[in-house]
């Protein structure tokens, strides 16, 4: 039993980049200064018991923008979003991504739910890690026989199937993750030049601790569970994070490097409010947009 490529368990957050993606891929709607409500929600179907998703923390934040819901791994508006957006959109992005199987067409999908391996995450972030590009993974490159002569080769393929820019703004919100959100232990394990980007995962009860993420040239994915499924007592914080940052420590060599890509451009907004405001003034952030979803609104502070 191959526990990477067989063992299928609930996500738990490394899902919410699918609902993130898929918002961003509506810049006339959304952007990572889009203000999201963290506020409590129940969702009726009919029969079916009301579900009413809570925080890990137990509270609600009220308004916060798009790239801080994401680095914080908030469920109230990672749900709120979801729904908005609708499951049959999320689902499409997963599905692009490279994630089809086992994915549930209900709310809960939006905090995890569902049956993924190890290998289907490595899959979606693998994805999104390449900009974008949905490659097959492989352990095999070439067939040889004894004196080293290729019998069968397995070429790269390759098929671009999210938006760029959007996943560009995506990766924002990932390393956010890493400096300020749930996934900062990374950095009690690599040097703090060093960029990354990730998400973290924790299914109910603790069961599953998850984190996947990538440098410049490496992406992995950890995972921790018990086979008879009780609780494993760990978040994605504190289990899974610390394997995956002290493999990366050992193994990765180069950065994630910044590259902005056409149609992108940057402008400084308040972290609060999302309204564009001027280099040097209260929490002001430079951050980038798909051109023309930048905020309409401005500070009272003079760029």
């Amino acid at each position: 039993f191959n526990r990477a490529l067989d063992a299928r368990r609930p996500a738990g957050s490394l899902l919410k980049s699918a609902i993130y993606l898929a918002a961003l891929e509506q810049p006339k709607q959304y952007s990572l200064a889009t203000v999201l409500s963290d506020t409590p929600i129940t969702i009726r179907a009919a029969g079916a018991k009301a579900w009413q998703p809570q925080n890990f923390d137990k509270k609600a934040h009220g308004d916060v923008l798009l790239y801080q819901a994401l680095a914080q791994s908030y469920n109230l508006a990672s749900a709120r979003l979801g729904m908005s957006l609708g499951i049959n959109t999320v689902v499409d992005v997963l599905a692009r991504l490279g994630v089809k199987d086992g994915v549930p067409r209900l709310p809960a999908l939006m905090l995890g739910a569902g049956e993924y391996t190890p290998m289907d995450m490595a899959l979606m972030y693998q994805t999104i890690a390449a900009g974008g590009f949905r490659m097959p993974l492989r352990s095999i490159r070439d067939i040889v026989d004894a004196q080293g002569e290729p019998l069968r080769r397995y070429p790269l393929e390759y098929d671009r199937t999210v938006n760029l820019q959007a996943v560009h703004l995506l990766h924002y919100a990932l390393r956010a993750v890493v400096r300020e959100g749930t996934g900062q232990g990374v950095y009690r394990y690599l040097p703090q030049d060093f960029a990354v980007a990730g998400k973290t995962g924790t299914t109910n009860d603790g069961r599953d601790s998850w984190f996947a993420g990538f440098s410049g040239d490496l992406l992995a994915v950890s995972w921790i569970g018990r086979d008879d499924n009780n609780s494993t007592g760990l978040t994605g914080g504190s289990g899974a994070l610390k394997i995956w940052a002290q493999f990366m420590a050992g193994a990765s060599k180069q950065s994630l490097a910044y590259r902005m890509p056409d149609g992108i451009q940057t402008h400084w907004i308040d972290d609060r409010s999302g309204y564009l405001t001027g280099e040097g003034c209260p929490n002001a952030r430079r951050m980038p947009f798909i051109t023309g979803s930048e905020p309409r609104q401005r500070t009272d502070c003079a760029p």
